[in-house]
């Protein structure tokens, strides 16, 4: 065995002399070489160097053979330290060495002990009473969270008719109980959803500041209420529908007396204004519309019996209330119409039309989604007499004149949501 421990000082003594601040630097550096020397005397060595006294538990065992040239001392007893699979601990003026197997049997110990000292404590009984937050669910969540928000010793039962939580416990984990109740016993934040289905022409949308496409809003209109359009689906043309979906977003505007004012005029036609209210992640939904009847055949039998298929407009949304104030609306929009008709044995049967598009936009507080981009053409024949001569027989046709004109007309859909204050 070969063993020789220099501190740097030692070794720099007739070289020229080192800077203040470097030398105090130099005295925490040391050399070390030993060969197939036993740990415990290595240990030793950089204990003498830090004038330390030292203590080495049952285990501390092994030879090593290193060398090391000018490394701070903390290093050098690290090195040590993880060859050996050793831990150390230091108290004052004495260094504790001992295997790392003891340092996690101690800490298994430890923690045998705080259970085993938690499981002895006394149990006790408190009733709360939970005001927004349903009794059963909040105690089916606890009971399985037994082992770390309560003791595994708890018991958990809920009153529904009370609305109240009855839980036996330690006074610990009772306390910690009704801190997370307080966080979670609050009222469901709630959405407002006020619609507006109406009918109205193009000229009449675009005083409301309703523009579909891809164009991005100009200073003018964000001034009119416009915050930025978007069309979503393409739509598809018949000789008198056009079924489609777009979708705007307008903000800041009195759409309930703008409305009342072009209908007055006959420029609108409001089909509907429901008003719903509904919870943070609860699904609302609208329909207007007819069933229609249609027969189902019993099979063997040959007996029938008449059913209904929806022929409407629906509309469901599901609010999400984002932390900034912001809600994000989950749509789903369709429009079932009649169709044409379909012979059958059994007669005539009806065949139902069905557009339907699902999407998810986020809003602000108050500001009015609009979803439109199913057109109606209606047809509209005029004639106009000459008073006396219209009517006479023959001739009357020579003073008659007749026309018909088209008028193009969309359905679409206000929707805005507010926040509705707790």
């Amino acid at each position: 065995m070969i063993g020789s421990l220099l501190s740097a000082p030692l070794a720099a003594a007739n070289s020229p002399r080192t800077p203040p601040g470097k030398e105090k630097a130099l005295q925490q550096s040391i050399s070390l070489t030993f060969s197939d020397a036993p740990i415990a005397l290595i240990l030793q060595a950089l204990a003498d160097h830090q004038q330390l006294n030292l203590v080495t538990g049952k285990g501390v065992e092994g030879r090593l053979t290193l060398r090391l040239q000018a490394v701070p001392w903390q290093q050098a007893l690290e090195v040590v330290l993880r060859m050996g699979q050793l831990t150390s601990q230091k108290q004052g003026k004495v260094l504790m060495v001992f295997p790392e197997s003891e340092l996690l049997q101690q800490r298994q110990q430890k923690m045998a002990q705080a259970e085993q000292d938690r499981l002895a404590r006394p149990l006790i009984s408190r009733t709360l009473v939970l005001r927004h937050a349903q009794a059963s669910e909040v105690a089916s969540f606890l009971n399985t969270q037994k082992g770390s928000l309560l003791s595994p010793r708890a018991l958990v039962s809920a009153d529904p008719a009370g609305n109240t939580l009855l839980i036996r416990d330690a006074r610990q984990e009772l306390d910690q109980v009704r801190a997370w109740l307080e966080n979670v016993d609050r009222p469901v934040r709630q959405v407002q959803l006020a619609a507006h289905i109406v009918t109205i022409n193009r000229d009449s949308l675009r005083e409301l500041g309703v523009r579909w496409g891809f164009n991005r809003a100009t200073t003018t209109q964000e001034k009119n209420g416009l915050a930025g359009s978007v069309e979503i689906g393409a739509a598809v043309e018949k000789p008198m529908i056009t079924a489609g979906f777009n979708l705007v977003r307008i903000g800041g505007r009195m759409l309930d007396v703008e409305l009342t004012a072009l209908e007055q005029q006959d420029r609108v036609e409001i089909i509907a204004s429901p008003r719903l209210l509904t919870a943070n992640l609860q699904t609302a939904s609208i329909k207007q519309g007819t069933e229609i009847p249609y027969q189902v055949s019993s099979g063997a039998s040959g007996s029938t019996s008449i059913e209904f298929k929806e022929a409407v407009l629906g509309m469901e949304v599901t609010p999400q209330i984002l932390p900034d104030g912001a809600i994000t609306l989950q749509l789903q929009i369709s429009q079932n119409m009649p169709g044409r008709k379909i012979k059958q044995a059994e007669g005539e049967a009806l065949s139902i039309d069905k557009q339907e598009i699902k999407t998810q936009v986020t809003v602000k507080d108050g500001e009015t989604l609009v979803l439109g981009g199913i057109f109606q053409q209606h047809g509209i024949k005029s004639e106009n007499k000459v008073p006396i001569l219209g009517n006479l027989p023959l001739f009357g046709s020579l003073f008659t004149q007749q026309s018909n004109q088209g008028q193009r007309r969309e359905l679409v859909i206000f929707i805005t949501p507010t926040l509705i204050s707790s």
